[in-house]
């Protein structure tokens, strides 16, 4: 089942001794129900390039795919380390996702999900990154 929903996602960036960073975007996607499983898709534009973003969104487990003017793979599951990509104008990165905390929520109309992870690059820490996705029915 394919549904049209107005999506936010607020991204929060901790460093330590530094104030958080917090980045929001709001998207038109689609909400993609397939076997049990949920999928947000969405698309954006970064940096004057198209960014095509796919959330698969679980309770346990979860993934962001990202192509286009980006492309990236995080895999996320709760309370392990998972390696995920990253290709950059210096070439493919290796990054780790080390998921402190998730949850989703959702109902007939909309859905909140949320991921909390330490993120390195390389085997460098770089933050620790809050995702939070809501959707809502409808294009309004």
């Amino acid at each position: 089942m394919n549904t049209k929903v107005k999506v936010r996602l607020k991204t929060t960036i901790r460093q330590p001794n530094e104030e958080p960073e917090i980045y929001e975007l709001w998207a038109t996607g689609t909400l993609i129900e397939k076997d049990e499983t949920s999928y947000l898709k969405y698309a954006e534009v970064q940096d004057d390039k198209d960014v095509n973003t796919t959330v698969k969104m679980g309770e346990t487990e979860a993934l962001v795919l990202r192509s286009g003017g980006i492309n990236m793979r995080l895999p996320f599951i709760k309370d392990s380390e998972q390696t995920g990509s990253y290709d950059s104008e210096y070439g493919m990165l290796m990054v780790t996702t080390n998921t402190r905390q998730m949850t989703f929520e959702q109902n007939e109309h909309d859905g909140h999900f949320v991921v909390q992870y330490d993120l390195d690059v390389s085997g460098q820490p770089v933050g620790e990154y809050t995702l939070e996705f809501h959707y809502t029915e409808g294009s309004q």
